[in-house]
This record gives structure tokens, sequence and C-alpha cells, in this order.
């Protein structure tokens, strides 16, 4: 299993000795997991952000937009599971999910209100210094796309497959 500390992630909530990384785009701050409100641009020191997302939305419930928005963690090159709780939007959310460029996951319509969890598995490589492209930027390149693509929380663990 890959081991990961604090000090490999600068600006990620990730404490030592902990698993699974996890992020919350709706509700209050608990004990394990950071609110993510937009604007919050990725920036590689904080080492998380929405990326090329300009009709991103942040409400009570999570994060939304009328058709695109992409969430970017950085991580080592390695295999993962991950865990996205999508709806929870006032209206009905249909989201197609992409990792590393690669759909993971199709058209998941979500009611008003609804919460739907969805989980799935993906390596993240890297590439040579300086590599911009999606399967080789040192991060997991998450997409949203859909009409009201919706996400309200992401869990991130290393893959024990």
């Amino acid at each position: 299993m890959l081991a990961v500390s604090t000090a490999a992630y600068a600006g990620v909530f990730y404490p030592d000795g902990a698993t699974t990384l996890h992020f919350a785009f709706e509700g209050s701050p608990n004990g394990d997991r950071p609110i993510i409100r937009p604007p919050a641009f990725y920036h590689a020191d904080d080492g998380f952000g929405f990326v090329e997302s300009p009709t991103l939305t942040g409400t009570a419930t999570g994060v939304t937009a009328p058709k695109y928005f992409r969430f970017d963690v950085n991580l080592p090159a390695g295999t993962y599971d991950i865990s996205v709780t999508l709806g929870g939007t006032p209206v009905e959310s249909v989201s197609n999910i992409k990792a590393e460029g690669q759909p993971m996951v199709q058209d998941i319509h979500a009611a008003p209100g609804q919460k739907v969890v969805k989980t799935f598995t993906v390596t993240v490589k890297h590439g040579a210094a300086g590599n911009k492209t999606l399967a080789g930027d040192a991060c997991l390149n998450l997409e949203f796309e859909g009409t009201n693509p919706s996400m309200m929380k992401l869990d991130i663990k290393p893959s024990a497959k």
C-alpha cells in the first residue's frame, strides 16, 4: 500500500498516517474534511483546486456548473479508488465524469436534492518534467460534464488492487 505524509502534499489536508483524502464542497467543516468553495483555483502549492471552470457556482449543497468543471489534486503516480457524491442541487443534475481524460461514470441523473454516490478506480501517471497533458501532469484530473453537473464530496484513497 502507498504511504503518504502531509509533507508530500503541501496544502492538501492529508494528516500523517491517513489513508484517504477527503474533500467536501457542501456543509460546514468537520474533523477530516475541508470545505472547498469556488473559486478555489488550482495552484501547485495548494495541491488541489478547480481548473478551467469559469461558470462554477458554489451552493450550500456543493458545486455545480451549467455544463463543465474540473477539479485537480496533486498525487503521486499510482492507482486510486475514487468516491464522488454527486447531486444535491435544487435542479436536476446529469453528470459524466472523466478521470485522467478517460470516461469513468456516464449519465448519472440526480433529481433535485438527491445524492448519488459513485466509485471507480483510476491510475495516475507522471510524465516528464513540464508535461502538461492530463495523462502526465502529476495530478489526478477529474472532469465533470453534462447538464448541471454537480459534486458534494470527494474521497481519494490508494487502491488495494
